[in-house]
């Protein structure tokens, strides 16, 4: 599939349009089952990316942390909250500077140097950042586990 076609496409005019993010994005790129390698036929396209705030929301005169687009799964959040998830380590977040070069559908000349200055983010937080959400997505599957095995339970007792 041709990703970088598929971004010039109508579906995805809100990249060019939107004021928070047209002429800003500093890269996006591919994100969830297509960025492992696990997508199957069927699989929804995750994007990710970055914009440049303008400067309306860094002196307080607007304010953006990220745009969702619900119909097309794409994400682009603001260099600003960007930055600071990225400085806690926040996994949804920090695994986006490490994607396969492949996987970058775009990238700005100062996106780029997001990439090569990557490393700086990586510190000790993120032992408790990655394992907490190791637990969290443990305790997730617990819980749906637990109950389809309520409804199993029940439904045999009904039969």
């Amino acid at each position: 599939m041709d990703y970088k076609a598929l971004l010039e496409t109508p579906e995805y005019d809100f990249l060019r349009n939107e004021i928070h993010i047209k002429d800003r994005i500093l890269f996006l790129a591919l994100s969830g089952s297509h960025a492992y390698g696990t997508n199957v036929e069927g699989s929804d396209l995750d994007i990710r990316g970055v914009a440049l705030d303008r400067v309306e929301a860094l002196i307080g005169m607007d304010r953006f942390e990220q745009y969702n687009d619900s119909k097309t799964d794409t994400t682009i959040y603001s260099l600003s909250k960007f930055s600071a998830l990225a400085q806690a380590c926040n996994p949804n977040v920090i695994e986006l500077l490490f994607v396969k070069p492949e996987h970058i559908l775009y990238v700005s000349p100062l996106g780029k140097r997001l990439f090569e200055n990557r490393r700086l983010f990586l510190s000790q937080r993120a032992i408790p950042a990655f394992g907490g959400y190791a637990n969290d997505q443990l305790n997730r599957l617990e819980n749906a586990l637990m109950r389809q095995n309520t409804v199993e339970a029940c439904l045999i007792k009904a039969e």
